[in-house]
């Protein structure tokens, strides 16, 4: 049976590793295909580092939400506490008397390791009863329109890998006997009854090790094959999308608009003229998003938080910042091969990456011939820019930024908007600087000049 646990544990190892390494390097390709950002998203790097030591360990966003906040808290603790019991499993399939080297059987570990393990058990049990609890709300649930299927892998994942740990600590109680007394097991040695036999119990201990460590590495598996599984993958970008967020103290990215970018230098209107006719100001391709933007799409955990205290979508408008982001991550990976691609290698690429090529990032939704937009304009323009969304974030998404630099390519560029806003336009034309649009749509954002679909004047 050892024989068969460490083949199959390896195995596994080696599967998920390379599956998970595989995910990363699709993940930082894509990532890789934004614009430059502004030069600021590195400044400070001593406030960062505290910014998002703070954000994570502390879970200082999370915790708006107490209860939610602290039951994650004791799931994301029993994550990074995971490290120490695979790698004693990893021990404990070629020897089940095996402990960590140095830090042994001393009773802080101990305690610790159990501490953790149950407080990650009624964490777990906590997050999966609220989540069933939502379902009933219909509309009002924050997790309407996620991915439900995902959610509910990684909470059977997370609550196999805490109840494989804690029998195992209820038969290391056993293996050891007289070699240890209970309170080195203060929590876990009533768990399993005594006087079975020794080889028993170690060969209990192997095939439980060898689960764990299966669960584990299918988890890196699934997370490598799924890169827009964001309920999976925020656990390692979140760490980088709140270091990079706009403002190195920790502030919410809302207050005042970020500038028109080009070429990562912020536009200066009276060189308009000189800038190329096919540079884009705002957003109107997904491979117009920053890097930052690509990156925080990939970050969404699809929690709702956002979406549970967006004014528009709580007064039935169509637009959940939640969803908004998860299009356009799903549009921009399933995009991504075509952007990767040589120009005379495209043609080769499948159907359904070309289909994905072609749609408009901003479009209506419902149509009966061509491609359907990956957002549809009603959603783009019920957006108040209130930034509760931002505000509600536990991982820094900026949504109203990437929100306004749709709507600045949608009017400057397109000049295409709701016509209730012909009025302000107007008004902005008369009262303040105009280079003689033919058509006055400014940016919707009092600032620069009109445009026209044909090009600029």
């Amino acid at each position: 049976m050892r024989i068969l646990a460490i083949v199959l544990g390896l195995a596994a190892t080696a599967a998920g590793f390379g599956l998970f390494i595989f995910g990363i390097a699709r993940i930082v390709a894509v990532v890789r295909l934004g614009r430059s950002v502004e030069g600021r998203r590195s400044d400070q790097p001593g406030r960062r580092w505290g910014t998002m030591l703070r954000e994570t360990l502390l879970h200082t966003r999370m915790l708006q939400w107490s209860r939610n906040g602290a039951a994650h808290w004791f799931v994301f603790v029993a994550f990074i506490a995971l490290l120490f019991s695979l790698a004693t499993a990893y021990g404990q399939i070629f020897d089940p008397a095996f402990a960590l080297p140095i830090i042994g059987h001393w009773v802080v570990y101990e305690w610790l390791s159990e501490v953790i393990a149950w407080l990650s058990l009624f964490g777990i049990l906590f997050l999966i009863v609220y989540r069933q609890a939502q379902r009933r709300k219909g509309r009002a649930n924050r997790f309407y329109g996620s991915n439900a299927g995902q959610a509910y892998y990684i909470e059977a994942t997370v609550l196999s890998v805490v109840i494989c740990v804690l029998l195992l600590r209820g038969l290391e109680y056993q293996l050891l006997g007289e070699e240890t007394t209970r309170w080195h097991f203060p929590l876990s040695s009533f768990l399993l009854p005594g006087g079975t036999a020794y080889d028993s119990i170690a060969t209990t201990i192997t095939v439980i090790a060898l689960i764990k460590i299966l669960i584990s590495m299918l988890m890196l598996a699934i997370f490598g094959l799924n890169t827009t599984m964001g309920v999976g993958w925020h656990r390692f970008t979140v760490w980088f999308n709140i270091w990079f967020r706009r403002d190195a103290d920790g502030t919410p990215t809302l207050g005042e608009l970020q500038p028109i970018m080009v070429d990562g230098k912020p536009l200066d209107f009276a060189e308009l003229d000189d800038i190329d006719e096919d540079t884009p100001l705002g957003v109107g391709k997904v491979e117009d998003f920053t890097w930052k933007g690509l990156l925080d799409f990939t970050t969404c955990t699809e929690c709702g938080r956002c979406q549970s205290q967006c004014p528009a979508w709580n007064t039935e408008k169509p637009l959940s910042p939640k969803l908004l982001i998860t299009a356009l991550r799903d549009h921009g990976y399933a995009k991504a091969p075509y952007l990767q691609a040589a120009e005379e290698a495209r043609g080769g690429l499948g159907a359904a990456v070309l289909e994905e090529a072609e749609r408009p990032l901003v479009g209506p939704i419902q149509v009966s011939d061509g491609h359907a937009g990956v957002i549809d304009p009603d959603v783009l323009w019920s957006c108040t820019s209130c930034g509760a969304c931002v505000q509600q974030c536990p991982v820094d998404i900026e949504h109203v930024d990437h929100i306004m630099d749709m709507r600045r390519y949608q009017v400057m560029i397109e000049s295409d908007f709701p016509s209730e806003l012909n009025t302000l336009f107007k008004g902005l034309e008369s009262k303040g600087e105009s280079v003689e649009p033919e058509r006055p749509t400014p940016d919707g954002l009092g600032q620069g000049p009109g445009f026209r679909r044909q090009g600029r004047r």
